[in-house]
């Protein structure tokens, strides 16, 4: 939640401490287990256009969508723009396929895929339409589909690339991110960030789905043991999985962080820390994924330094591998990938002019070098990783203008950054660390003596006071405030909490998914008429602002919570209770007597869940 402008230049010999304060610095790249891969450099691997990225390289230059501004831009050796056009706000992913010279591009917003000729110039020379929220992309080796992960409907879907038409789909879990495809076209694999798990997907036969859990050891921490022994106490559960890719070896990558919501101990519990331990509850991680054999598939993990790592790239030619720290501003190469040999290579800093980067794609170019896509500042940095050192070979000007005023894009830099003592203790977390996208984390963690669960952010914050679950602020400063206390941070200057407060009112609602219009008009009438719901969940907030007594011996009195974007905040209650929307309408959860359900149908749940969505 740190600016890096207001940071000295990072120092890789004194990384702050994420894992266990006592030992120091945690490693730049450790192991867990035998490496994967086989007993020799690879001669081939997955192509750079079989998983999608914010940048791509193309010539001596590169093409890159920026999420912010909306453009799809064409820059050249020097990292100067020579060509432009508007994709949209939001836009996600790009792959480019040099064979056709064409550019798939994800618009977000807009539900489509945006298809541009790349040459002396852009020019978007059609669209293809998508099921909500086109987010990741990926094209067959053969190029005979395209597929696409949509966050909103959750679906996977594979378009030919020459027409547009789908050609099937497979439902996904919710949160869906990056998506890549094996070096022979055979499998493709799915990130998440709220689901603990990865999935392959045959693209033979049937396309059948398989989750794989990512291995979520507990972190080596010290707290409290929970009085009713929860089964959660000392569990990790894997988030944030933005970004998947195929290496050579027949070797998966996934990016991910470990979160351990309630640490196990030895009777103590830090009331004042999220976890309620005394050790940082989040890690970050390198998942090496092997072929799957009798259904099991062969897992080893690395713990990094990077924090909240989104982008990964590949260099076939060398075997080395590249992971960018979204929070930390650093790059991480690995040397011998995808081999039994794999070993840290070298980390260094990423610090775009100006200080502040937010890496959000890599690619690597025909010379060896890496091209970071600086998202928080709109820039690109060319570098080099040698046996000694990352260095930064050059830096792009601010290539397009923000759609957030000055306030709120700083707010929007102090959001995901990492390493400031002032957020959070020795800064091993911040709010993008629980909230990804302004989202959330799906868990629910030990906060002050109860179990919370993690709000979504995204369209909620504004005019929704009082906060906090037990509405004990009364305004977004202090809640800000508070929130970096209760994660051990010294607190942020009142300009900062400002700057941090204009960004997150400026959040737009998450994106609804597809629903039958008649279904969600019944589903409406039983929550206006029927059922009263709209007592407490009303105007155009969906909200009262006021305290109930929900019957709870965990807090007295519950701040009634948005309903905007409720399809998107599983689980639900404040202590998380309810996982899905059935079971808060069937009062599957903890919490009882909002509204009395018992006498609806079946069809009468599914036509409320409907109408739900739409909010």
């Amino acid at each position: 939640m740190a600016s890096a402008l207001a940071l000295a230049k990072p120092s890789f010999g004194k990384r702050m401490v994420i894992d266990d304060f006592d030992r120091g610095v945690p490693p730049a790249f450790q192991l867990e287990g035998a490496p994967l891969g086989g007993p020799r450099a690879p001669t081939h691997g997955a192509a750079p256009e079989q998983a999608g990225s914010a940048i791509v390289a193309y010539g001596k230059g590169a093409l890159v969508i920026d999420a912010d501004s909306g453009k799809l831009l064409q820059l050249d050796e020097k990292l100067k723009t020579t060509a432009s056009v508007d994709i949209g706000a939001g836009a996600s992913q790009l792959v480019y396929d040099p064979i056709a010279s064409r550019a798939y591009v994800a618009d977000r917003k807009d539900d489509k895929i945006v298809v541009v000729a790349v040459g002396a110039k852009l020019e978007k020379v059609g669209s293809y339409a998508t099921p909500a929220e086109p987010f990741g992309v990926a094209l067959a080796p053969d190029r005979s589909s395209l597929l696409v992960t949509t966050v909103a409907d959750q679906q996977l879907v594979a378009l030919d690339p020459s027409s547009g038409k789908e050609l099937w789909r497979h439902a996904l879990g919710r949160e869906p991110r990056g998506v890549a495809i094996s070096e022979d076209g055979r499998t493709a694999i799915i990130g998440y960030l709220a689901t603990g798990t990865v999935e392959r997907v045959d693209l033979t036969g049937k396309h059948r789905g398989a989750q794989i859990s990512l291995a979520a050891a507990p972190l080596n921490n010290r707290g409290f043991v929970d009085p009713n022994q929860s089964p959660d106490i000392g569990r990790g559960f894997a988030r944030n999985a933005f970004a998947v890719r195929f290496i050579g070896n027949d070797l998966a990558i996934a990016v991910h962080q470990i979160s351990v919501p309630i640490q196990a101990g030895d009777g103590r519990e830090n009331t004042g820390s999220y976890g309620g331990g005394f050790t940082p509850p989040i890690e970050h991680r390198i998942a090496f994924l092997g072929p799957t054999e009798d259904g099991v598939t062969a897992q080893v993990g690395a713990r990094v330094a990077v924090h909240q790592p989104q982008a990964i790239a590949w260099d076939v030619k060398t075997d080395t591998m590249y992971v960018a720290g979204y929070g930390s501003e650093d790059l991480l190469a690995v040397a011998n990938a995808s081999q039994a040999s794999a070993q840290i290579q070298a980390t260094g800093p990423i610090v775009a002019a100006g200080g502040v980067c937010g890496p959000q794609g890599l690619a690597v170019s025909d010379d060896g070098s890496v091209l970071v896509w600086c998202g928080v500042s709109r820039k690109v940095v060319r570098a080099k990783s040698s046996a000694a050192q990352v260095t930064q070979v050059a830096t792009s000007e601010e290539l397009t203008k923000s759609r957030f005023d000055k306030l709120a894009h700083r707010g929007m830099e102090l959001f995901r950054a990492a390493n400031d003592a002032r957020v959070s203790t020795r800064g091993a977390m911040a709010c993008a660390s629980c909230h990804p996208e302004g989202r959330e984390d799906g868990l629910s963690w030990r906060i002050n003596g109860h179990t919370l669960q993690t709000p979504l952010l995204d369209g909620r914050v504004a005019d929704t006071h009082p906060y906090k679950w037990d509405g004990g602020d009364a305004d977004l400063p202090t809640s800000l405030s508070s929130t970096m206390r209760r994660l051990g941070g010294t607190g942020l200057p009142a300009d900062d909490v400002k700057a941090l407060s204009a960004f997150l009112e400026q959040l737009p609602a998450p994106r609804r998914p597809t629903v039958d219009v008649a279904q969600a008009a019944r589903g409406q009438k039983l929550f206006d008429s029927e059922l009263g719901c709209n007592t407490c969940h009303d105007g155009a907030k969906l909200t009262d602002r006021q305290k109930h007594d929900v019957g709870n011996d965990q807090i007295k009195e519950v701040d009634t919570p948005s309903l905007i974007g409720v399809a998107s905040s599983a689980p639900y209650y404040h202590d998380g209770s309810a996982a899905t929307l059935q079971a808060l309408l069937r009062d599957n959860g903890n919490i009882h007597g909002m509204a009395d359900t018992s006498k609806l149908s079946d069809s009468q749940i599914s036509d409320l869940v409907a109408y739900l969505e739409t909010l």
